[in-house]
């Protein structure tokens, strides 16, 4: 029977065939095995890498409200509105001071014995129209003196000596040559003092100034601090998979032979040079060099140096910002009136109207082109480079300090390509989207402010018209709320726009990126 079975079936080949299938089982379930563990590699490495990103998001957004400060503490001080509008109220205060001498002067030379209390009923009059009297309606612009100072003026306060009076012509005389002499004191410092016209006119041009400027330079360093975080992200982020990769290496180089490893517990090197192949297809055939201490420590020191250059636009790029809206806004504002009535849209207008004339430059052949801001950015020579860094405490001993050979310097290395990509248009792209979002902040919190208020008392259909003088306070407001405000409106918008983030995560993950700039942006981000 058995005979008669084996003679049907071929042993050799049933053999061969059993095998042949446990061994392709085996094979595939090997495959599937390392694919579900390539697949849980790559799974826990995006969620590694997601996590970095969003940690370099908070560290940017901390950064600059930790820098914020330097840069208000310099715009506030040059551009000191407040220190205007004082003027402007002392200004009134004096003139004030000056008619109401005069008609004291008058009151005392022709004195009426019938009714002496006349004289105290026109003071407490005349202290009682001070009191509702303030000096923007002096001025003549017609807009009220919470609109300006978002206080009133305190009543001017009459000495003793001048609300007393005596019977006696010598007091009388006295009291007349005192108030000759204070008017002709309050005129000489009158003449010595710029007109109000003059005080008016600097306060508009100043106050629109100052909010542009803070808007431009706020988006300036937010922008900087992005790129340096990032670039310093993705170095960190490199050094750690370059090390996870040599960790990885060394394990599946041991695996074969652990008896070798016991043996050659000697050193790294006579390890090293005992694995087979492992000179040949080391770290120098993966195309990159593994870390070391000393690595690490100038990796160190150049990300410090790195982010020192901060230190530039904090104290000298801002000024040349200033200086260009300064220019655009005198080329616009110069024949708009302080008493103009201007809409929402009006102001939309005169805003745009700036930001054309401070982000493009006439050529010598009459033409124009969009103007870059590198160098409001970084320092452009090596000169003023050092300068930088010796401002920022590094010593020139730090500053000469050698690397190591056949490396190099990675400062340099990171501010070329810094500038590389501050030249690009990929961040010339994100720029003017984060300078659209910017203006509309700025223009929907002065709506919300000034124009919302007095929307009631207009016709619908009609829009409200504000004079240009009352617009200055809301303007001084915000961009005082813009630098030092906690949280901080204007730099969480910035942030938050979908083209920063984009750049962001280009730059994280592609290192050539800044020498090939994008013509087309991803969907996602494109609008």
């Amino acid at each position: 029977m058995f005979d008669a079975l084996r003679s049907r079936i071929n042993v050799p080949k049933a053999v061969g065939f059993v095998g042949a299938a446990y061994f392709v089982r085996n094979y595939i379930s090997d495959r599937l095995e390392d694919v579900k563990e390539q697949m849980d590699q790559e799974r826990v490495a995006r969620e590694n890498l997601k996590r970095r990103f969003f940690q370099t998001q908070s560290d940017i957004s901390y950064t600059v409200l930790m820098l914020l400060p330097a840069l208000s503490e310099q715009i506030l001080r040059e551009m000191d509105v407040d220190s205007i509008t004082q003027e402007l109220q002392a200004h009134s205060k004096a003139r004030l001071t000056a008619s109401t001498s005069s008609s004291l002067a008058n009151s005392l030379e022709m004195p009426n014995p019938t009714r002496p209390e006349s004289r105290s009923e026109s003071e407490t009059s005349y202290t009682g129209s001070m009191s509702t009297t303030s000096w923007v309606e002096t001025s003549q612009i017609g807009e009220s003196r919470e609109m300006i100072l978002g206080e009133s003026v305190a009543p001017l306060q009459l000495s003793d000596s001048l609300l007393t009076t005596t019977s006696t012509d010598t007091d009388s005389s006295s009291n007349v040559s005192f108030q000759g002499s204070a008017v002709d004191s309050a005129s000489g410092s009158e003449s010595s003092r710029p007109t109000k016209a003059e005080l008016w006119n600097e306060l508009k041009m100043l106050t629109f100034t100052r909010t542009l400027t803070t808007m431009y330079t706020t988006t300036l360093l937010s922008l900087l601090t992005v790129i340096q975080l990032t670039l310093l992200a993705r170095n960190r982020y490199v050094r750690s998979v370059v090390e996870l990769e040599k960790q990885q290496r060394l394990q599946h180089s041991f695996m074969p032979d652990l008896s070798m490893i016991i043996g050659l517990v000697g050193g790294m090197e006579s390890l090293m040079g005992a694995i087979p192949g492992m000179e040949e297809e080391g770290d120098h055939a993966a195309g990159f060099k593994l870390p070391t201490e000393d690595n690490e420590e100038e990796d160190e020191i150049a990300s410090a140096k790195y982010l020192t250059l901060t230190w530039w636009i904090l104290h000298v790029g801002w000024k040349d910002v200033g200086e260009r809206v300064r220019r655009g806004v005198e080329e616009v504002f110069s024949g708009v009136s302080l008493k103009t009535k201007l809409s929402p849209s009006d102001l939309h207008r005169l805003m745009y109207d700036v930001r054309r004339r401070v982000e493009h430059e006439v050529t010598f052949e009459g033409t124009e082109r969009k103007a870059n801001f590198h160098t409001t950015l970084l320092p452009q020579t090596p000169e003023t480079t050092q300068h930088v860094l010796t401002q920022g405490g590094y010593s020139s001993r730090l500053l000469s300090a050698t690397f190591s050979p056949g490396q190099p310097d990675p400062f340099t290395a990171l501010l070329n390509e810094t500038r590389d990509l501050v030249s690009s248009s990929d961040f010339a792209f994100v720029f003017e989207a984060c300078l659209d979002h910017a203006t509309d902040v700025l223009l929907t919190s002065v709506e919300n402010a000034v124009f919302a208020p007095s929307a009631d008392t207009v016709a619908p259909g009609e829009e409200v018209r504000i004079r240009l003088a009352g617009l200055l306070p809301g303007l001084a407001r915000w961009s005082d709320l813009a630098l030092n405000g906690v949280p901080n409106e204007l730099v969480d918008n910035i942030l938050g726009v979908r083209q920063v983030s984009a750049l962001s995560a280009i730059r994280a993950e592609d290192p050539s990126a800044s020498k090939t700039p994008r013509k087309r942006w991803p969907p996602a981000f494109a609008n």
